[in-house]
């Protein structure tokens, strides 16, 4: 678990309730890993096998959608393709790593057909993650969620829950607004189990 300290306007905060709607889609919500799902499918090649995919919230604090990143080699180069809610689908671009021939950060590893990457499943699995959390916990907002392979091969499952807590309330100087907040990070076992990675 890492302690955040995030400051943001007032102002912000008031835009970003504001622009919330019924079409906005909440990850972790029930229905919310259908709703990835369908953007995926209408948004990037079914069959264009990829070693990564990254579903990422807007804000920190808020678990509403903000971007979907699929990771593939063509040749000796790692591109990235991003669809953003905000902008749409970016054009692919060669990865920050890659770029900079960062080779120590980059590994050809294990790829998949982008149409079986299983997304609906990811509120069930932070069901299952704030069931571990601790009891002061007062909200919890799924930040990202990632699906990969190590250099063996196996497929992994990560993602990150943001969490406030009870009695950390908001704090208010002139329109600058700060809240504490604290990262707590998951994988799945072997066994497909939910189970909370320990960091420093």
């Amino acid at each position: 678990m890492k302690k955040v300290n995030l400051i943001i306007s007032a102002m912000a905060i008031s835009f970003a309730l504001a622009s919330c709607s019924s079409d906005n889609v909440i990850i972790q919500n029930e229905g919310g890993g259908k709703a990835v799902k369908e953007i995926i499918a209408k948004n990037f090649d079914p069959e264009k096998q990829v070693q990564e995919l990254e579903i990422k919230a807007k804000e920190e604090l808020y678990g509403e959608l903000g971007e979907i990143k699929i990771v593939y080699w063509e040749g000796e180069k790692q591109m990235e393709h991003v669809y953003s809610v905000e902008k749409g689908l970016q054009e692919p671009k060669e990865t920050f790593a890659s770029e900079r021939k960062m080779t120590f950060q980059m590994q050809k590893t294990k790829t998949m057909a982008v149409k079986d990457f299983d997304v609906e499943p990811i509120p069930q699995k932070v069901d299952e993650a704030i069931k571990l959390m601790p009891e002061e916990a007062a909200t919890h907002n799924l930040y990202e969620y990632s699906f990969s392979f190590d250099k063996d091969g196996k497929a992994k499952q990560n993602f990150k829950i943001n969490v406030t807590k009870k009695g950390e309330g908001k704090t208010q100087t002139g329109r600058m607004v700060r809240t504490n907040y604290y990262e707590f990070n998951f994988k799945l076992d072997d066994a497909g189990k939910v189970v909370i990675v320990e960091t420093p």
